[in-house]
């Protein structure tokens, strides 16, 4: 019995391995993911560095490559780190196995040698008849099987413990020229990342020249940005009065039928009394239906039930919601931000995502287009999702029109230029006029 459960702990001992194998198995998948990131951010740059000057985009996309070079550079780190316990883990089971393997051949030994001596058909035979009775003699014979089992059982447990601390020695090797692959992996890294950052200091260092320059594109962004919240603005406005005229005229037109109701019923009452003179006239106090207290309306946009549940189900999807391009990355943040080399800050309450022009712009969640503008020359579609509303702004095509419902994931236009002459839109999330930073809300690619 011992023998079965020691075998069984034995066992036991390597499902670990499928947790650590599964572990390094999704740190390589997002290693691998994060690379091919790098590599669309290098072909990115290879085109913006063509432009006869440094910009603001081409220092987004280097600062974006360090940030995942650093990512590529944790993963690794983790990946040491499993290895490492896989090593020493290895190394701990080894000398348990070996310990026990020790014991099992020196017990093994000693039953051998007892049964050696102990060989004759007498021995065996005087052992049986010196029994005192039949039940003693039956026992007897069932100790002299059991040993027999006990010593094939010992046999069976040296040979699986032989294997399994051949299969450690083998997983050791693998563990130790995995290790030794992974940190030529993390010095070629740490490389690339020196390599970034000396590229990006030279970038900062030509943006020390570019002061002035600077300041004029913060100016025409602060301009443009002025524009595309009046219109934002403009467009919520439109879309509350819309809705507030739609509950106006629902609401009239649900007075105006029960007044017409209540005609009907005096007038059938007066009808009544006039063709039965005689019957006796009983007054009654009306019945008045009890009101409910009236709940007051949270939002125009979600006077409808649809559109109520639209907003609650947008509500409920923060931090899932689409990425709208695939191809892309936030470039310019929500808040305030500050040009590297320079004194020069700037202040958006939306974020600009850079992307190759060209490149098919998703809407994020199910909804309608409320509007499809021109922006100051930047073409600008507005879907409402119940009481929030998501914009897409810079698009040099648009695929829908206003009034189309749309659906998650589907195609509404084409990045376009911006004032660099580079491929970005801006992204606006706002809960009816109020803005809201999108980041928080949009899952990553």
């Amino acid at each position: 019995m011992r023998i079965f459960i020691w075998i069984t702990l034995l066992l036991f001992m390597s499902l670990p391995l499928f947790a650590q194998q599964n572990e390094k198995a999704e740190l390589e998948k997002r290693k691998r993911q994060t690379l091919q990131e790098i590599e669309l951010l290098n072909r990115q740059y290879n085109e913006i560095k063509k432009g006869k000057k440094v910009s603001l985009g081409q220092l987004a996309v280097i600062q974006k490559k360090i940030e995942l070079r650093n990512n590529v550079i944790a993963n690794i780190n983790s990946q040491i780190s499993v290895i490492e316990r896989s090593i020493n883990k290895s190394y701990r089971e080894m000398r348990i196995l070996q310990k026990d393997l020790d014991t099992l051949r020196k017990n093994y030994a000693k039953n051998v040698v007892y049964a050696y001596k102990n060989r004759s058909n007498y021995d065996f035979l005087n052992f049986l008849f010196s029994s005192t009775n039949f039940n003693d003699a039956i026992r007897r014979i069932a100790y002299m099987r059991a040993y027999r089992s006990y010593r094939a059982q010992q046999l069976e447990a040296i040979r699986k413990t032989e294997t399994l601390y051949k299969e450690k020695i083998v997983q050791l090797t693998n563990n130790k020229k995995e290790k030794s692959a992974v940190l030529v992996d993390q010095t070629n890294e740490m490389g690339e990342l020196l390599k970034d950052k000396k590229e990006q200091d030279e970038v900062v260092n030509k943006f020390k020249t570019r002061e002035k320059e600077l300041n004029q594109l913060l100016a025409a962004k602060k301009k443009q940005a002025q524009q595309l919240q009046a219109s934002i603005t403009s467009i919520v406005n439109r879309e509350i009065a819309a809705a507030k005229k739609e509950a106006e005229a629902r609401a009239k037109a649900e007075k105006e039928r029960m007044r017409k109701e209540k005609e009907e019923a005096d007038r059938i009452a007066k009808a009544n009394a006039k063709n039965n003179p005689t019957a006796p006239v009983v007054k009654t106090n009306p019945v008045v239906k009890k009101e409910e207290p009236v709940k007051k309306q949270e939002s125009y946009l979600e006077y409808n039930k649809e559109d109520l549940a639209l907003g609650n189900s947008f509500e409920s999807s923060k931090g899932r919601l689409l990425f709208p391009v695939d191809n892309g990355y936030v470039s310019v943040p929500y808040g305030s931000y500050t040009i590297p080399g320079t004194q020069l800050k700037g202040y958006q309450e939306f974020i600009t995502i850079a992307s190759p022009v060209g490149t098919p712009v998703k809407a994020v969640f199910d909804g309608e287009v409320a509007s499809v503008t021109d922006v100051g020359g930047a073409l600008t579609i507005a879907i409402r999702h119940g009481k929030y509303f998501t914009f897409y702004s810079n698009l040099t095509s648009v695929a829908v029109s206003k009034g189309a419902n749309v659906k998650a994931g589907q195609v509404l236009g084409r990045v376009g230029t911006d004032l660099e002459g580079e491929g970005s839109i801006e992204f606006i999330l706002t809960r009816e006029t109020t803005n809201l930073n999108p980041s928080g809300w949009l899952r990553g690619r």
